[in-house]
């Protein structure tokens, strides 16, 4: 598995570098708090919408703490065969804590 700190999403975010980037949590909790420019596909919801997901491009995926995240990339890897595939390292919560406090994760 490959991960990426939330440090370096903020980078690739910023320079506005073409990757895809994907929040698995409920739909609620993507309405009320959610990384900027994040598409949901919630967990429960991806065998069915793996059409949206942008496999000749670098994916990020991510979830509250970034432990649910590893079921989708095992599942992301052998559906899709993503070459590179990434894992926000501590899930959103990670990314509050070091990027932007005010997210009401």
């Amino acid at each position: 598995m490959k991960f990426i700190k939330p440090a370096q999403l903020k980078t690739m975010i910023d320079g506005s570098e073409n990757f895809q980037l994907i929040d698995t949590r409920e739909s609620d909790k993507f309405e009320r708090c959610h990384i900027q420019g994040a598409l949901s596909i919630p967990q429960l919801e991806l065998p069915y919408k793996l059409n949206l997901v942008q496999k000749e491009n670098k994916v990020v995926i991510y979830c509250i703490y970034g432990m649910k995240s590893e079921q989708v990339y095992i599942y992301l890897k052998d559906k899709l065969k993503i070459k590179d595939l990434y894992i926000l390292e501590g899930g959103i919560y990670q990314y509050a804590s070091d990027i932007d406090p005010s997210m009401d994760v």
